[in-house]
């Protein structure tokens, strides 16, 4: 069967790239051509054009370009990936939606005669700390180094008691670094939500409160196991806590009145 080969151009035009985006593949070894002509001219085949539409496709899912070239060479390592993936952009998708309400938010306030500029100044921040993981990453940090000191060590030995400590460590055996982040990650979500929703000035009864409050309870609930006497320790503990507060006193405010209203329902 006769093979086509394609000159650089007419694979970018084929592919809708540039030739640019081309000689830069070949040059970091992602896309070499498999021929070249008697004047060196780049030449591919129809395979390098299938092996372009899996690069320009993978980087569409947004992988880096150093990935990608680690799933052509192992492709059996691309579906645990894809995985992961699929869960960063769901997560980018909740925040880019929640990101668009409190902008209509800002929105109806601005559409007011009065508007009410301290609260539009809160929602303004909500939406760039939801845009920006800085913050966070800060704040996670900070914790974690808190929590290997001695001031961690001296704050758990304080809040709970000798046998609540081993009882924590028979219910989280193996605990390791990578679930402590999934667990922070959660608990950022919901705290983006408290701030945005005390920023909009929503009632804590409100329905998207009273949510909040069931998210906010299923993650203390999932620490301590539903044990109640490590869950009244732990809100007795945090009340002299050296870690820092990622929310404000009347952001915790909001939360335990929201608590209260949903644990009485």
């Amino acid at each position: 069967m006769k093979q086509n080969l394609y000159t650089t151009g007419q694979l970018a035009e084929k592919a809708f790239v540039t030739i640019r985006t081309l000689r830069y593949y070949d040059k970091v070894g992602l896309l070499k051509p498999s021929h070249h002509s008697d004047g060196g001219h780049r030449l591919y085949t129809d395979e390098d054009l299938f092996r372009l539409e899996q690069i320009l496709g993978l980087k569409f899912l947004g992988f880096s370009l150093t990935e990608i070239k680690r799933f052509l060479e192992k492709p059996k390592s691309l579906t645990e990936s894809l995985a992961m993936q699929k869960e960063i952009l769901k997560d980018k998708k909740e925040r880019i939606e929640q990101a668009i309400d409190a902008i209509g938010e800002v929105e109806k306030m601005l559409s007011e005669k009065q508007p009410d500029w301290s609260s539009i100044l809160n929602l303004l921040r909500v939406i760039r700390l939801e845009k920006d993981d800085d913050w966070w990453e800060k704040y996670y940090d900070t914790s974690s180094q808190i929590a290997r000191g001695p001031k961690g060590r001296e704050w758990m030995e304080k809040t709970y008691t000798e046998e609540q400590r081993n009882r924590l460590q028979e219910l989280h055996p193996g605990y390791t670094e990578e679930q402590a982040r999934e667990d922070s990650l959660k608990w950022k979500e919901v705290i983006l939500l408290l701030k945005r929703l005390v920023a909009e000035g929503k009632d804590p009864s409100d329905p998207e409160a009273q949510e909040l409050a069931k998210r906010w309870w299923d993650l203390v609930q999932a620490f301590t196991k539903g044990n109640e006497d490590l869950r009244q320790s732990l809100a007795e503990g945090l009340k002299e806590s050296p870690y820092p507060r990622p929310y404000t006193q009347e952001e915790e405010a909001f939360i335990n009145k929201a608590l209260e209203i949903f644990k009485k329902g």
